[in-house]
């Protein structure tokens, strides 16, 4: 491989890197709306369950649990996306400015040598390589840190929906919901009650 293609090669890999951080941030709106759904179950199951009616049967400690279970999968799925969230810092090529203002350091610097064309065009090289080869490296670690913590939140809220899918089980056959108990008729008299006896004999 000579200098020419291994130059192309850093490049490349410097770019896919970048282009990576992209496409996490897309897996990263996908993670969010699934929790989304995913907790919005968890306040139905949690806003329509009778807390009132009869005692702690093994149906509403079955429901109970499954809900536990499934909030606290939840709450670690929701500290994954978070760390993939945050752990977003990448390295990008200095700015155009700061590559001109070296490129003069470099005229005068070689101002003096024959091959002042070579020297400068070898240095801008080797200035440009380095940096692709550094952030490069940096950019993928930070790309396989946040799919890593991405991976373990789409596991987490896959496991919080299974829990929450059993828990919704308990609440449906086991008549939890609220809404569906009858509440008892109250009767109210407002005027006293007028009672005759009626002789029927002769």
């Amino acid at each position: 491989m000579t200098a020419t293609e291994l130059k192309q090669f850093y490049e490349r890999l410097y770019f896919h890197e970048v282009d990576g951080r992209d496409k996490i941030q897309g897996r990263l709106q996908l993670s969010l709306t699934v929790l989304l759904v995913v907790g919005g179950a968890l306040v139905f199951l949690i806003q329509n369950f009778d807390y009132q009616a009869g005692a702690w049967t093994p149906i509403r400690l079955v429901f109970a649990f499954f809900v536990c279970a499934g909030s606290v999968a939840l709450v670690c799925a929701i500290m994954f996306f978070i760390n993939a969230f945050l752990s977003g810092a990448y390295y990008f090529l200095p700015d155009s400015s700061q590559t001109a203002d070296y490129k003069q350091v470099l005229d005068r610097t070689y101002a003096e040598y024959d091959e002042r064309e070579k020297l400068i065009s070898d240095a801008m090289d080797q200035y440009l390589v380095g940096y692709y080869i550094e952030y490069a490296a940096f950019n993928t670690r930070a790309n396989n840190r946040r799919s890593g913590y991405i991976y373990r939140c789409n596991g987490a809220t896959i496991a919080a929906g299974l829990l929450f899918i059993l828990a919704f089980f308990a609440f449906y056959f086991g008549d939890l919901d609220k809404g569906k108990i009858k509440q008892p008729t109250e009767v109210s008299i407002n005027k006293p009650i007028d009672v005759r006896m009626i002789d029927n004999r002769k």
